[in-house]
């Protein structure tokens, strides 16, 4: 089902409260070309916890300092086990490699990429552990993704190409149970133009 076209869309997406343990943010980290001067676009990003299956994890979304920061508790029980932020955005194009800055705790994140509006469905998932407490910038493109549904990885022909990016968000899981902060200071589409 798509929740998006189901009950439509605003700038501050309230519309999946009342579904979800959901929380929305505005936030300046997108810059869509190569140039460290370009302005940023504000996004609206929201929250979607184990609570959609009847797990007990909890987590947020804030903004400091022009710095994104995903923060929250895993919890295991209830068969739970994730949480995860995401946010709509239209395809860039001529990207071919996506460049991030952030500040982990030492735990494994996925970067994940949708290629629909859809909310449920298959994403393109990059695995990454930043270390605990450093400032960190990686370049990832395309083939450094694999196709993934609900924590598994699916065996397909379906290339990525970061021209179709729809949603863009980060997830925690793995059974990583407790506290976890991830900063985000900046997500760029770079283009090899």
């Amino acid at each position: 089902m798509d929740l998006f076209a189901k009950f439509g869309r605003n700038n501050n997406m309230n519309f999946l409260s009342p579904l979800f343990s959901s929380a929305v943010v505005t936030g300046m980290i997108f810059s869509q070309t190569v140039s460290a001067a370009s302005p940023v676009t504000e996004r609206a990003w929201y929250v979607i916890n184990d609570g959609v299956m009847g797990g007990l994890s909890h987590s947020q979304v804030d903004i400091h300092e022009n710095t994104l920061i995903f923060k929250g508790h895993v919890s295991l029980e209830n068969n739970g086990g994730f949480a995860s932020i995401r946010t709509i955005m239209t395809a860039i194009p001529g990207s071919s490699q996506i460049q991030l800055t952030l500040r982990g705790d030492g735990k494994a994140y996925q970067l994940r990429l949708r290629t629909t509006e859809s909310f449920d469905g298959p994403a393109f998932v990059h695995e990454f552990t930043p270390p605990k407490g450093e400032w960190q910038t990686f370049t990832v493109e395309a083939s450094d993704f694999h196709l993934q549904y609900r924590g598994r990885k699916l065996q397909s022909d379906r290339q990525l190409k970061l021209t179709d990016v729809k949603q863009i968000g980060f997830l925690i899981a793995g059974k990583q149970q407790g506290d976890f902060t991830l900063h985000i200071k900046s997500l760029r589409f770079l283009s090899s133009i």
